[in-house]
């Protein structure tokens, strides 16, 4: 409940992270994946990376059992529900730079986006930085014959995605505050490249 939103605007900040704004897709966050991958590849050895990369390992690593999806969506709070979701990355096998690329992705897009957040800022980061990694492993799926399919996901809401985002922005923000700048930058000229080869195909 509250005094200033109504029921659907507190819906969509429960959902998205932000009374306004609303989850960004991955075709908006693809060009920002591609200069965050890219500035890793060219700074394998950088300091802070190596310590999100670290950092991020061990979030998976210390993240507890796999949880079946009914359990985690029922009967775990927040805290644990943010944990079930690192466990299943772990399980299917994402590499803790793909969380950081996602990350930083995320970050940069925000940082280019003319609606801003406003006061919500930080929450609407961890939120969308929680969601990108959320695509990242789905759920359950089981195939049990022809024609015969269970699938069951996580509940992509609340505040297991805040207490996940923040795990993520611990591990990772020394490398947004270092590097971000520097993201943006490869991200517009990866830009003006594409653009470059499009005008001189179409020539």
């Amino acid at each position: 409940m509250s005094l200033v939103y109504c029921r659907r605007c507190c819906q969509r900040a429960n959902r998205h992270g932000c009374h306004w704004k609303r989850t960004y897709s991955a075709a908006v966050l693809d060009p920002y994946r591609k200069a965050a991958e890219r500035f890793l590849k060219a700074h394998p050895n950088d300091i802070w990376v190596l310590a999100a990369l670290h950092a991020l390992e061990c979030l998976m690593a210390d993240s507890g059992p796999v949880e079946r999806i009914v359990d985690v969506n029922e009967l775990l709070d927040p805290p644990a529900k943010a944990r079930a979701a690192l466990a299943r990355l772990r399980r299917a096998g994402i590499a803790p730079r793909r969380l950081l690329v996602n990350y930083l992705a995320v970050c940069a897009a925000i940082a280019e986006d003319p609606v801003s957040p406003g006061s919500e800022a930080a929450e609407y980061r961890h939120v969308q930085a929680a969601k990108a990694v959320f695509r990242l492993a789905s759920g359950s799926h089981v195939v049990y014959g022809p024609g015969s399919r269970y699938d069951r996901y996580p509940r992509s809401a609340g505040l297991a995605l805040r207490h996940l985002g923040l795990m993520l922005e611990e591990a990772c923000e020394h490398v947004r505050e270092a590097h971000l700048l520097a993201v943006l930058d490869l991200k517009s000229a990866l830009a003006l490249s594409t653009q470059g080869g499009h005008d001189a195909a179409t020539a």
